[in-house]
């Protein structure tokens, strides 16, 4: 999933790969209204409203979400058909992330030609490239770039770091899965696959604490020091969920505080903060509680993300995601930036325009296709021509640019 991904956990099911009833899933409203609070975060981050300086937490909720809500998907598919079982992933996936990807990486390329003049930066167009491969968290590695050094404009596709690390993630975790599934036997597997994440937890963890002060850039982007987020979601899923409906007010009293807790770190947090490294088990620890409390929770914090405007945003957040950094930074590189403070209002609505076109005209449409579910091969092409589109749009601009 991306970010942001809606995936297919909302229908009931068994869990087939472990034979075990916890790994059903029902509905879960509440995860779309956490969605909702992780976009609305990174938004008035990026935006720079005052409070909300470490709003750039929503990225590490949105990867133990996305840990959460994989996991579990992938522990209901049908045992021993490893190859069957990677070819539908893999293709849910492409369909899913891909084609507003690649949507958002043209369009940003053509505005920031047409609009920027003078000020348009070549290098955009590597990084588009970068992206349009999911490769973007590599390319800010290696080219030193930073969200928070003040006084240099960042890149455009800057936030497609984010989309890297956990399609990276993506490339090996389902192997992973699949193959414990066919190595072990029925009553093991869970098991096996907590211990599996038990140890990439505490190696990746220490690795971003290591890594931090020392390389801080590379700490941030690099997927070693990410997927302990990503995994720490993945370990909650494997937890029985009759645990948590035992004590549903428990979960509420626990469920509050994790908010509470979430909204403090936004509060301390900043551009100066020692991140990822351990600061990162803050917004973590809190979002794996309501992950958990979520499943059986009486009236509290799952109620209040229930709420059905909150959760529509959730549904919408990964072309939210998308939209709204090339429509909050590309004004501020401008020859002649907006100085209206009605700018940054008149920004953020037309991010959610962009986003609420995209999910209802782009993402539903290819997602629920019953052509590509049933056409491996269309996918795939799919794929090529979305990545051979993000790259005509850069050598079109260079081209226009003079850019060799």
């Amino acid at each position: 999933m991306s970010v942001l991904d809606q995936s297919g956990l909302d229908a009931v099911e068994t869990g087939a790969v472990t034979g075990d009833r916890t790994a059903q899933q029902r509905f879960r409203p509440d995860i779309q209204g956490l969605r909702a609070v992780a976009v609305i975060l990174v938004i008035l981050a990026h935006a720079s409203v005052p409070g909300f300086e470490g709003g750039y937490i929503g990225v590490d909720v949105f990867f133990v979400i996305s840990g959460f809500v994989i996991t579990s998907l992938l522990r209901r598919q049908p045992p021993r058909h490893v190859r069957q079982n990677l070819a539908y992933f893999y293709a849910r996936r492409i369909r899913r992330i891909v084609p507003a990807a690649t949507l958002t990486l043209v369009a940003t390329t053509l505005a920031a030609y047409f609009l920027l003049g003078t000020n348009f930066v070549p290098q955009l167009l590597g990084d588009v490239r970068w992206a349009s491969l999911f490769s973007a968290n590599f390319r800010l590695i290696h080219t030193g770039s930073d969200y928070f050094i003040p006084g240099i404009a960042p890149s455009l596709v800057t936030h497609y770091w984010s989309l890297a690390v956990e399609e990276q993630f993506y490339l090996f975790f389902p192997l992973v899965v699949f193959s414990l599934t066919w190595l072990t036997p029925l009553r093991n597997r869970a098991t096996a696959l907590g211990l599996f994440l038990a140890v990439a937890i505490c190696a990746s963890a220490w690795y971003s604490w290591h890594l931090t002060p020392i390389s801080p850039t590379v700490a941030y982007y690099s997927p070693f020091t990410r997927f302990w987020e990503i995994a720490l979601g993945g370990l909650v899923a494997l937890l029985p969920g009759a645990w948590a409906r035992r004590t549903p007010f428990v979960n509420a009293v626990l469920g509050t505080i994790a908010l509470i807790g979430l909204a403090a770190a936004v509060w301390r947090l900043n551009t100066m903060s020692v991140y990822p490294g351990a600061l990162a088990w803050w917004p973590c620890g809190t979002t794996a509680i309501l992950l958990w409390t979520g499943q059986a929770s009486a009236p509290g914090p799952a109620t209040l993300l229930s709420w059905r405007p909150v959760r529509y945003i959730g549904d919408i957040s990964y072309s939210l995601y998308l939209w709204h950094y090339v429509w909050l930074m590309l004004p501020l590189q401008m020859v002649r930036p907006p100085t209206s403070p009605w700018a940054r209002v008149i920004e953020i609505a037309g991010a959610f325009a962009c986003a609420v076109a995209s999910y209802h005209f782009l993402e539903n449409p290819i997602r629920h296709s019953k052509r590509l579910d049933r056409d491996g091969v269309a996918v795939a092409l799919m794929l090529m021509i979305c990545v051979a589109l993000s790259w005509d749009a850069t050598l079109l601009v260079g081209h226009l640019a003079h850019v060799k």
